[in-house]
């Protein structure tokens, strides 16, 4: 496959798969210069923290019922306006 073939399947991935293709791509291209960037002890921590991260959920914060949050942000937003006047 010829680089003007690769572009459009390339442009399709996703972002993460962009930046797995850019490791990819570095990695090849030291190893054939003759540097090794990556060991597998590297590797198999990266797998590891991977698989964590599979395992935990996402806890997603919403202002949405914080009225403690709401009144620092008024009273600060007041505070402002004194100050911008005087």
């Amino acid at each position: 496959m010829s680089f003007t073939e690769l572009l459009p399947v390339v442009s399709q991935l996703s972002h993460q798969d962009k930046l797995r293709l850019i490791h990819f791509l570095l990695l090849a291209v030291a190893k054939e210069e003759g540097y090794e960037l990556q060991t597998t002890e590297t590797q198999t921590q990266e797998n590891l923290l991977l698989k964590q991260l599979k395992g935990t959920e996402a806890v997603v914060w919403s202002p949405y019922d914080a009225h403690g949050a709401a009144q620092t942000l008024s009273d600060l937003l007041v505070e402002a306006r004194k100050e911008g006047d005087a």
